[in-house]
C-alpha cells in the first residue's frame, strides 16, 4: 500500500508539472507513457498467442499523438490519412505471407490498439490545445484518477457486493459508488472553480466518472480475454502503465467533445 501511494504521488506530481508548462512537456510525458501502454497492450496480445504488427502500430499511434499535438500549426488534419494506413496495413502485409492462420484476429487487435490508444489518447493533446487547456486537462485527468483511487480505497474498506464479477471478480459495487462520487466531486467542484457552469460541471463529472469505470472494466475484459493478469510491472505497486492509463482513454474523448460542443471552448 505504501509503495502504491508513493508511486501515485510521484505520477500525479509529474503529470501536474507537465500539464502546467504544456508544450513538449506534455508530449514527452504523456506521449511516451501512452506509447508504453500501447506496447504493453500489444505484448499482452502476443502473450495470448496473437501476432498483430507491433512496430507499425506503435509508429501510427505516435503519428496520431504528434498530429493532435501539432494540430494548431498544421495545414490540415492528418488523422484520417493515418487511420486509413492503420486499417490497411495488416491486410496488405498479409499478402507477403504464406501462413494466414489467425489473420482476422491479428488485424482486429492491431486496429483496435491504434483506435483505442492512439485515437482516444490523442484527445489529451487536443484538450491541452484548447483555451484554458491546462485546467481543463488537469480537471479531466484528476477526476479519472480520483475515480480509480477511491474505487480501490472504498472497495478495500467496505466492499462486499461483487460488481461485474464475470469481468473483474475483485471489484465491488461499494467501490464503484465510492469512485463515482469522488470523480464527480473532483470534476464538478474544480470545474466550477475554474469558471464552468456548476450544473454543467457536475453533469460532466458524473459522465467522466462513469466512463472511467467503464474504461477500467474494458481493460479487465481485454486482459481476461487474452489470459493475462497484469499488463506489466513497470510502476511499483500498480502493475503496468496500461493498467494505470486504461481508464482515461474513453473519458478523454468525451471530455473534449463536452468542452467544445456543449461548453463552447475552442
Amino acid at each position: 500500500m505504501r509503495t502504491r501511494l508513493i508511486s501515485a504521488i510521484l505520477l500525479l506530481g509529474s503529470a501536474s508539472v507537465a500539464i502546467y508548462f504544456g508544450g513538449w512537456f506534455v508530449l514527452i510525458l504523456f506521449g511516451v507513457g501512452m506509447l508504453i501502454a500501447a506496447f504493453e497492450y500489444f505484448n499482452m496480445a502476443r502473450l495470448g498467442n496473437h501476432k498483430p504488427l507491433v512496430i507499425p502500430a506503435l509508429a501510427l499511434i505516435a503519428c496520431l499523438f504528434l498530429n493532435a499535438f501539432l494540430r494548431p500549426t498544421l495545414p490540415f488534419d492528418f488523422a484520417p490519412l493515418i487511420l486509413v494506413i492503420a486499417i490497411s496495413f495488416q491486410p496488405l502485409w498479409e499478402l507477403t505471407r504464406s501462413d494466414h492462420q489467425g489473420f482476422l484476429l491479428d488485424w482486429a487487435l492491431m486496429t483496435l490498439g491504434v483506435l483505442y490508444i492512439g485515437v482516444l489518447g490523442s484527445y489529451l493533446f487536443a484538450i491541452r490545445n484548447l483555451q484554458d487547456g491546462a485546467p481543463l486537462l488537469f480537471i479531466t485527468l484528476l477526476a479519472t484518477w480520483m475515480t480509480d483511487i477511491f474505487a480501490y480505497l472504498t472497495g478495500r474498506a467496505w466492499g462486499k457486493d461483487p460488481f461485474f464479477p464475470s469481468i473483474s471478480p475483485k471489484k465491488t459495487k461499494q467501490g464503484a459508488i465510492g469512485g463515482l462520487v469522488a470523480g464527480t466531486l473532483t470534476f464538478g467542484v474544480l470545474g466550477s472553480v475554474f469558471g464552468m457552469n456548476p450544473i454543467a460541471a457536475f453533469i460532466g463529472g458524473v459522465i467522466v466518472a462513469m466512463l472511467t469505470t467503464a474504461g477500467d472494466l474494458t481493460e479487465s475484459l481485454i486482459k481476461r480475454n487474452l489470459g493475462v493478469k497484469d499488463s506489466g510491472t513497470l510502476i511499483a505497486g500498480h502493475g503496468g502503465v496500461f493498467d494505470r492509463l486504461d481508464s482515461m482513454f474513453i473519458p478523454l474523448a468525451f471530455a473534449y467533445l463536452y468542452f467544445t460542443l456543449a461548453l463552447g471552448y475552442h
